[in-house]
């Protein structure tokens, strides 16, 4: 196979770059620039950040809760009066005068929450690797489309250059051959339909360029050349093995193994909304009626710690329960698809793969075995309109070899992202 393709490589050579002036990239920087500039990538990566955040915040909930608030009242009371949760649950005396001012130092501590607490972090620490390999899966599906529209650049350039080279061939057997009325409109025929095949190909360079820019999240006028070979690369791992690579790599599974964590914490929490939670509390609070007597001796001082216990007396306990159980067993049924769905992508793309594999061995030897015989031929035989009918035939034969490159290539890397991991190179 290696021998095919290096003829096939020294008999049409590698087409001119694509941009002037404008960098080379490498499929390796292709794929980083386009991960690198992925919307969808960008924004994985803040959810990442949100998730580790929330992971820090779920921390504070296990430290004491501290607050200091200061209030001054106004006030023309007959009789005694209370103020709001707002300004301090303060009882104010019809007697005070008309200005009361109160200082507050509070401490509040959970000693007993019923796992409330440490799930809830659980839950926030399931969530940010989740977010992590969410991001790995939005970086494979980036890399994935980048490698496509590489190899279609590679591919829209070797069948311009290939169209290129037979319609200069044939325009120059047409030149010495010596033809009919008839022969001469079969003749003006096949060059038309090659005249075709360059023009369409050179539209698909531009469209596969066009393509490749979107991919990269570039400008419409970014210069660039595609630096790579295009050629078929073999698949020497069996599809058994690409399941097992799949069920260790692929992000997709991990993340919703993350979500079973997720769903199991669910549980726990809706079951312990049955549980007590028990609360230590401490205040201090500094009063008097003129602001100048709040750091004096006059001032009205006290203190107090408090432990509190709160009952839940819900009527939705057990049905929150239920909710959550049946989350769970959608997050399994879920994964099992997931599986499935995996599985089929492999066994697919792995016998495309090696289907395309041996059709681009068999259609390389095929095309290096004509072409010599037509080279051959065409040194020995007068110049004919059979000839130039040979010619065209043997341009659809290597476009067929091309084609097949083409599709092997796309199923390898199918491949890949379906197991989760690039071959070794």
């Amino acid at each position: 196979m290696r021998l095919v393709l290096a003829l096939m490589l020294a008999l049409f050579p590698v087409p001119a770059p694509a941009g002037e002036n404008g960098e080379t990239l490498t499929i390796d920087e292709v794929v980083s620039i386009a991960i690198k500039n992925s919307p969808a990538a960008l924004a994985a990566e803040q959810d990442i950040i949100i998730a580790r955040q929330r992971m820090r915040e779920a921390r504070f909930m296990a430290l004491p809760q501290f607050t200091l608030s200061g209030t001054l009242s106004r006030a023309n009371l007959e009789y005694p009066s209370l103020l709001g949760p707002e300004f301090g649950n303060r009882y104010v005396d019809s007697r005070v005068g008309d200005n009361f001012y109160s200082l507050r130092a509070q401490a509040l501590q959970p000693l007993y929450t019923g796992g409330k607490n440490t799930n809830t972090l659980k839950l926030a620490k399931t969530a940010h690797n989740q977010a992590k390999v969410n991001f790995e899966t939005v970086k494979a599906d980036a890399a994935l489309a980048a490698k496509k529209v590489f190899h279609n650049l590679l591919y829209q350039r070797r069948l311009s250059e290939s169209s290129g080279y037979w319609l200069n061939r044939a325009r120059e057997l047409d030149s010495s051959l010596r033809k009919d009325a008839f022969e001469n409109l079969e003749a003006a025929m096949l060059l038309s339909g090659l005249s075709d095949r360059v023009r369409q190909a050179g539209s698909g360079v531009e469209a596969a360029l066009t393509g490749l820019r979107k991919a990269l999240n570039r400008e419409p006028g970014y210069q660039f050349d595609a630096d790579g070979r295009f050629e078929s690369l073999p698949v020497e791992t069996g599809a058994s093995r690409s399941l097992v690579t799949a069920m260790e790599a692929r992000s997709e599974l991990k993340s919703e193994l993350y979500k079973a964590q997720m769903d199991d914490i669910a549980v726990n929490m809706a079951m312990i909304r049955r549980y007590p939670t028990i609360y230590l509390g401490a205040s201090y609070d500094v009063n008097a009626y003129k602001f100048s007597s709040l750091a004096g001796n006059s001032a009205g001082e006290n203190w107090l710690a408090s432990i509190a216990i709160h009952f839940p007396l819900s009527y939705d306990i057990w049905t929150q329960v239920q909710q959550r159980k049946a989350q769970q067993r959608q997050g399994e049924l879920k994964r099992e698809e997931l599986l499935d769905t995996i599985r089929f992508e492999i066994i697919s793309a792995h016998r495309e793969a090696v289907f395309w594999q041996s059709e681009t061995e068999k259609l390389g030897a095929e095309t290096a075995a004509m072409r010599e015989g037509y080279e051959a031929a065409y040194r020995s035989a007068r110049p004919s309109v059979a000839a130039l009918r040979v010619l065209c035939a043997l341009s659809e034969l290597e476009k067929k070899f091309l084609d097949a490159v083409y599709n092997q290539l796309p199923a390898r890397i199918r491949l890949e992202w379906a197991q989760g991991r690039d071959f070794a190179k």
